[in-house]
């Protein structure tokens, strides 16, 4: 009787196993499109007292490959950030589509080219004004557009660290949920695919890295900012600063430099570097046009024989030039002020020359005002094409490498659907050996109880 009765709870334990592994199968099939979720296993061991023991229930999950894909998934966001920034600011500056400066940069020192032919006219000086106008009125448009761009990426900042906030905030009650109720053996496997699909979304924002040992979890910024100990987050606030641009505070400390990659990343570059460099070449282009053109111009004669008149309003410095460039108050008012003659006479056209030859001439350290503009395209152009490469092979890291997880997490239908029918034949047999041991106890008793 006692050899049955080990066999019974034998192909009970068993019974049991294999019921648990049916549930366990169904659950990955039922969740086989749910984003996030790792497929789960049954883990079974013989039990030393002979049948099985039923270890735990685990999550199929690769740590190391769900690190980098978070990593590559920043680098992509701060590249895929760039590249659609500066896009934006490229359009602005295309002049095959006639949206750039080129033609007005031209059609400015060719005015004064057809001034030559007859400075008298006042017609082709109006032509100059108008140019000039044009132009003026195209270096404020580009240094309005950078600007604006700069304001964009500012507010962005602003509200990526409202996002990352909210974010660590469910990590940390993720955290606390889990820490609560996980036990040896049973893990919270669902909550944990909650948190790690949380951290995601959080690798598209910022660069962050977790650690979890002996009981402790933290989530830090890859500066090494602690974001998530436990369950308690760390809040991050948009510090200002000059002109109202924000930075990235933990408490006091400024941890702006500690964002390596991710969206926020991103906005911080367009906002702090390459707009401003744009700005910069675009303020040195009009400076050095309006020093150029007065050094010249308040050295001629315009046609009622007046001398040292500035066509442009002179400017101290370069900073500012693009938004602050403007016609002279005398050019401004009148056409007659522009300066045309080089030695007073009316019909001079030496100092029209001089200006016109500007556009070609390598008077702007060395190089033309067209060579000067066309190295600020160029800049443009070639750090939009840097994002799209780069942007393009942390893509392809970051495709691999979800393909990779997907490969260990992912749930297969078909798998699954093995499994199901592999626990429930052996659901069946268990339930007939349980049904022979039975039948076999019953009998036993039968023979000892007969008289």
């Amino acid at each position: 009787m006692s050899a049955l009765g080990s066999v019974m709870n034998n192909a009970l334990q068993s019974l049991l196993a294999n019921q648990l592994g049916l549930s366990v199968a169904s659950n990955n099939i039922s969740n086989a499109q749910t984003p996030g979720y790792s497929r789960q296993r049954l883990d079974l061991a013989a039990s030393p007292d002979q049948g099985v023991d039923v270890i735990g229930i685990q999550a199929l999950r690769d740590q190391l490959t769900a690190g980098r894909l978070n990593q590559e998934t920043s680098s992509k966001s701060t590249q895929d950030t760039l590249q659609q920034g500066l896009q934006d600011i490229q359009s602005s500056f295309n002049d095959t589509q006639n949206t750039g400066m080129l033609s007005y940069i031209s059609g400015f020192f060719n005015a004064f080219q057809a001034l030559t032919v007859d400075p008298t006219t006042m017609s082709n000086r109006e032509a100059v004004k108008q140019a000039a106008l044009s132009l003026v009125n195209a270096f404020h448009s580009q240094a309005t557009n950078l600007n604006d761009q700069q304001r964009v990426a500012n507010q962005a900042v602003s509200t990526d660290i409202d996002r990352i906030n909210s974010l660590t905030s469910q990590i940390a009650s993720l955290t606390k949920q889990i820490q609560l109720t996980e036990t040896p053996g049973q893990p919270q496997n669902e909550l944990r695919d909650q948190r790690s699909q949380v951290g995601q979304q959080l690798s598209q924002i910022v660069d962050v890295k977790e650690i979890e040992s002996g009981g402790t979890y933290e989530l830090t910024l890859g500066g090494g900012q602690t974001l998530v100990l436990n369950g308690g987050a760390q809040t991050l606030t948009a510090g200002v600063g000059t002109g109202g641009l924000y930075s990235v505070k933990a408490g006091n400390n400024d941890i702006t430099s500690q964002i390596g990659a991710g969206d926020l990343k991103g906005q911080l570059q367009l906002r702090d570097q390459m707009i401003p460099s744009y700005l910069s070449q675009l303020d040195q282009l009009a400076y050095g046009i309006t020093q150029q053109v007065n050094a010249i111009h308040s050295a001629a004669y315009d046609l009622d024989g007046n001398t040292n008149v500035n066509f442009f309003a002179p400017m101290s410095s370069a900073s500012g030039a693009a938004a602050a460039i403007s016609l002279s108050s005398a050019v401004a008012s009148s056409s007659r002020s522009i300066a045309a003659s080089q030695n007073g006479t009316a019909g001079d056209n030496t100092a029209a020359i001089a200006i016109g030859n500007l556009l070609h001439n390598p008077v702007f350290n060395g190089s033309s005002v067209t060579d000067q503009y066309g190295s600020l395209v160029f800049n443009i152009g070639s750090d939009v094409a840097n994002a799209q490469a780069s942007f393009k092979e942390h893509d392809a890291l970051a495709t691999q490498l979800q393909n990779r997880v997907q490969s260990i997490s992912g749930v297969s239908v078909d798998e699954e659907t093995v499994q199901i029918l592999q626990f429930q034949r052996s659901f069946q047999a268990s339930a007939k050996l349980i049904s022979a041991v039975d039948q076999m106890m019953q009998t036993a008793l039968a023979m000892v109880t007969v008289p």
